[in-house]
């Protein structure tokens, strides 16, 4: 909000309605957040004005489905991928904003058995998160635009390398309850037997005491 009291700027021939709108203005104006500095910073923007930034930025493929750190990575870079396209920085650039993933550019003359001269191709290392079927058209996407005019891409090959520990617990429990009559027990035995467990829970209820009446 606006600080300070309200201060009314209409004169005194204004009539109630023209008074009315200026205090319901004045209110309205409070509201608006007038800092712009947070505006232009990708990390300190607002989740709804990010879709703005990126069209101020010149960002040249934006998703809303994207994750929210994805979509301040790529309005970061932004002016980093204008700056140098063309080059391989650019589609370095390009694609860490997407996935944060290693990648590394191979031109023709760096493999003359497999590439014609202006051909290139792009083999990616996803180490973040496996790479699924909708993830690869960005990809595609992001090195076209980032990408100089006379080099063709002609292949992605994308290598998943993703760690996933995996814990395994095994947990066995087991339940006995013995309820006796009018009868006393004067001793029990319970045994349990478990394979291949971590942990075994074993409980043992025994009551003893008259058996409850039941009126009909």
């Amino acid at each position: 909000m606006m600080n300070g009291e309200f201060v009314t700027t209409l004169p005194p021939s204004a009539s109630k309605l023209e008074r009315v709108l200026e205090q319901i203005f004045w209110e309205e104006i409070g509201l608006i957040e007038r800092d712009i500095r947070d505006f232009l910073n990708p990390w300190a923007c607002r989740e709804d004005l990010l879709p703005y930034l990126a069209w101020e930025l010149s960002v040249d493929d934006w998703d809303d489905s994207w994750p929210i750190e994805t979509k301040r990575r790529v309005c970061a870079t932004a002016l980093d991928i204008h700056i140098y396209k063309g080059t391989r920085y650019a589609i370095d650039k390009s694609i860490e904003a997407i996935r944060a993933d290693s990648l590394k550019a191979v031109e023709w003359f760096e493999d003359e058995e497999n590439l014609i001269p202006g051909q290139f191709r792009v083999d990616l290392i996803s180490e973040q998160s496996p790479v699924d079927a909708s993830t690869v058209p960005e990809i595609v996407r992001a090195i076209q635009h980032s990408k100089n005019t006379r080099s063709r891409l002609v292949g992605v090959s994308i290598k998943s390398r993703v760690e996933n520990p995996e814990k395994h617990i095994s947990m066995s429990r087991q339940a006995l309850q013995v309820r006796s009559g009018p009868w006393k027990i004067s001793s029990m035995v319970s045994s349990s037997s478990s394979a291949m467990a971590c942990l075994s829970r074993v409980a043992v209820v025994v009551r003893s005491g008259p058996l409850p009446l039941v009126l009909e």
